[in-house]
């Protein structure tokens, strides 16, 4: 069997996006880094056959004095592509790499939407999956978060991001074989030193994974798409309960069942809720949702409690919950809140569709239909 080449291999991964999501604009997030530069080549070359139409986005974080010209020189390698290109500047930078995180992702979600776009492409490899593992493993993650990225995900920022979603067409690259592509190309590409900072956590794990020894790396990986074969599977259940066994409210409540659900699907079923309920854009910590359904399901005079700026309370239907609207600013209304579990649900069915095309092995998942349709501190506390 001939093997596809690096530019095939990321048409066919953007095509295997929902043509509605590549509509419009689509964004191209570009620091001017090996990986990123390499996004922007491919990405030019597969809309020139396609013919879709691209926008180039950097972010100037102005955390380091070579910022503004390593988007400068973003900007001149777009316009020699003939691609149009915005630098977003942050305006209220801070030296953490999570605050970093979220200013990118709002600056890139607001700039794409301005531009009429909803599809934002990452130049994530499979050496950050293998980090991102080996980071979560320390961490103590669980099964499903050691399937780690997607290659499709919502914008992990809300409510700036409603409405975006992420790609990730180079997720099963290697970033050698990507380098020796743009060497070939004879394309450069800017190197960031806090990629090499040991202050910052996935630096020290880089430097651990790029030893002369690389099958580390790929033993990561190996579990690391055995677990998303798992969450693949865990999240057709989730869309099928959030279809069937939640129902809105005109007040922008919610009636959900759970008592249908092992314990740990509906933990992660309720923490989906919550974090769609309370505007919030991470779910409760594991072990509040796993304690709150503990005693939902084993305590027949539970009276409610709150969870995550939700009021969880029993109701002849099962369960309601309500937003703490004084303690979420960004709670949703009725409206944007079908919106926002609409996208989770569309989330969980694209995940089961990528492992059936992927794979070509999990055949019963191929039936799913595609239907397309502040960090968070927890606390359970009990209501009078």
């Amino acid at each position: 069997m001939r093997q596809l080449d690096l530019p095939a291999r990321f048409a066919a991964a953007l095509e295997a996006v929902p043509a509605d999501l590549r509509a419009g604009p689509i964004g191209l997030a570009v620091s001017g880094g090996s990986d990123s530069v390499a996004l922007l080549t491919l990405a030019h070359q597969w809309a020139a056959k396609s013919g879709a139409s691209l926008i180039v986005l950097t972010v100037d974080h102005r955390l380091r004095p070579a910022s503004a010209a390593e988007a400068e020189t973003v900007a001149a390698l777009s316009k020699r592509l003939g691609l149009p290109h915005q630098t977003l500047q942050w305006q209220a930078p801070e030296a953490r790499q999570s605050a970093a995180r979220r200013a990118r992702h709002a600056l890139l979600a607001g700039a794409l939407k301005s531009a009429g776009g909803q599809l934002l492409l990452t130049g994530h490899t499979a050496d950050d999956q293998a980090e991102t593992f080996l980071m979560r493993a320390r961490q103590g993650s669980g099964w499903y978060g050691l399937a780690c990225m997607r290659a499709l995900s919502l914008s992990p920022v809300w409510p700036e991001g409603a409405g975006v979603w992420i790609a990730r067409p180079l997720l099963g690259e290697r970033r050698t074989r990507l380098r020796d592509w743009l060497t070939g190309q004879g394309t450069g590409w800017a190197e960031d030193p806090s990629n090499e900072n040991p202050a910052f956590e996935r630096a020290r794990v880089r430097a651990r994974l790029s030893g002369p020894d690389d099958r580390l790396t790929g033993r990561l990986l190996s579990c690391q798409q055995r677990f998303a074969l798992l969450r693949a599977i865990e999240d057709v259940a989730l869309a099928d309960w959030l279809e069937k066994s939640v129902t809105l409210t005109p007040d922008g409540a919610a009636l959900a069942r759970l008592d249908a659900l092992p314990p740990e699907r509906a933990a992660r079923a309720l923490g989906t809720l919550i974090q769609c309920l309370s505007g919030r854009e991470t779910p409760p910590r594991a072990e509040n949702l796993a304690g709150l359904i503990a005693r939902i399901h084993g305590a027949p005079a539970f009276r409610g409690a709150t969870l995550g700026g939700v009021r969880v309370s029993p109701n002849r239907l099962g369960l309601k919950l309500s937003p703490e609207r004084a303690r979420n600013l960004n709670a949703p209304d009725c409206t944007a809140l079908g919106s926002r579990i609409g996208a989770f649900r569309r989330l969980f069915l694209n995940s089961a569709q990528e492992i059936a095309a992927g794979s070509g092995k999990e055949s019963f998942l191929q039936d799913v239909p595609p239907i397309f349709c502040p960090d968070t501190v927890s606390f359970v506390r009990d209501l009078p």
